[in-house]
């Protein structure tokens, strides 16, 4: 199963409330082989965070 990327989400959000599901569900299902796709959505989403970051919105 292919895992599309950070990117594809219309919004920031979005892809964060998918990347917090898919950890909850292959830990519940223990689904090992997930572990590669997880680390490159999670790789990009922190590249997305670092792009949509602004410090003045805090």
């Amino acid at each position: 199963m292919s895992l599309p990327s950070a990117y594809d989400f219309k919004t920031l959000d979005e892809a964060v409330v998918f990347y917090t599901r898919m950890v909850a569900a292959v830990v519940k299902t223990r689904d090992r082989s997930m572990h590669d796709e997880l680390i490159r959505f999670k790789k990009e989403l922190h590249e997305r965070i670092d792009r949509e970051y602004d410090p003045a919105a805090l």
